[in-house]
């Protein structure tokens, strides 16, 4: 399964605006079903951006999928992508530049394109 960084964005805003667990069934769709979404939230967990609980049957089929909050690191990535403008531009860049690269990196694009962008608001 390929990464989705709009469904990464989509599962932080969403675990962010809660006040209690979120459950992946909250957040399937017809773009995204509770595979593709616990696959995610799996590697989100890995690197570091939330706490989550995953079960999964003996097949290794994800059954049960809580994400309990967000991390410190979490919080930062959001942060840096949260505004709509921002994530755009951001994606536009990397698929011009490079096509794919990772969070981190991405991170850090965020983070310029919001510089630039206040930069340009107070004329420097």
């Amino acid at each position: 399964m390929k990464r989705d960084l709009d469904l990464v964005r989509l599962i932080l805003l969403e675990v962010e605006k809660s006040d209690e667990p979120v459950h992946a069934e909250k957040l399937t769709c017809d773009a995204f079903t509770f595979s593709m979404i616990a696959y995610h939230v799996e590697l989100m967990r890995a690197h570091g951006l939330l706490d989550a609980s995953i079960s999964k049957d003996w097949n290794g089929k994800p059954v049960y999928c809580c994400i309990e909050a967000l991390t410190w690191d979490g919080c930062d990535y959001l942060d840096a992508i949260r505004n709509e403008n921002v994530w755009e531009k951001t994606k536009k860049v990397i698929k011009e530049t490079v096509g794919s690269t990772t969070l981190a990196l991405i991170k850090d694009v965020a983070v310029m394109v919001a510089t630039q962008a206040i930069k340009a608001r107070i004329g420097n």
